[in-house]
């Protein structure tokens, strides 16, 4: 899939939405190989994109960076099966991402960041793994209310298992 496929369409957010995931994904595979981070500008140039919402991409990031622990803490609760070392690292970028922009962060309703992660899903990743991080987000969004994720109660569930 090229880049203009998966964001020729889409309105800023969308893109911030992108450019965060690419980010943390860079980010995290730096960390554990030769990989150096992207600039977002660089990436920008790549896609032929000039429009992104600035403040929603650095929220984001900023927010993911922050509560990097947190964030793993619930995939982890929420699917016990899939350590974090194991997950697809897309996949955990965009789990990250949503996670953090619709739970944690609370600045978009979690409907759409679930139905956004799996649009960046199936673009960025293997189609199937929409299915996994439908499951994950689905599941938080289950046992969702402000104090249990907040609190870190969110309750494992065993719907969430990913089907390969």
């Amino acid at each position: 899939m090229q880049p203009d496929d998966v964001i020729a369409p889409k309105d800023s957010r969308h893109i911030a939405r992108i450019l965060a995931v690419q980010y943390l994904f860079s980010k995290l595979k730096s960390e554990n190989e030769s990989f150096t981070p992207f600039e977002v500008d660089s990436l920008l140039q790549i896609i032929e994109e000039k429009k992104f919402d600035r403040k929603l991409y650095a929220k984001i990031v900023d927010g993911v960076e922050h509560q990097i622990s947190e964030i793993d803490e619930i995939i982890v609760k929420i699917a016990p099966e899939w350590p974090i070392d194991q997950i697809n690292p897309v996949n955990l970028a965009v789990l990250r991402c949503s996670i953090w922009e619709g739970f944690l962060g609370k600045i978009t309703p979690p409907k759409v960041v679930i139905n956004e992660a799996i649009e960046i899903s199936k673009a960025l990743s293997a189609v199937n793994d929409s299915s996994f991080i439908n499951g994950v987000l689905g599941n938080i969004y289950k046992s969702y209310n402000s104090d249990n994720i907040n609190n870190k109660s969110v309750e494992s569930n065993d719907n969430s298992k990913r089907k390969d």
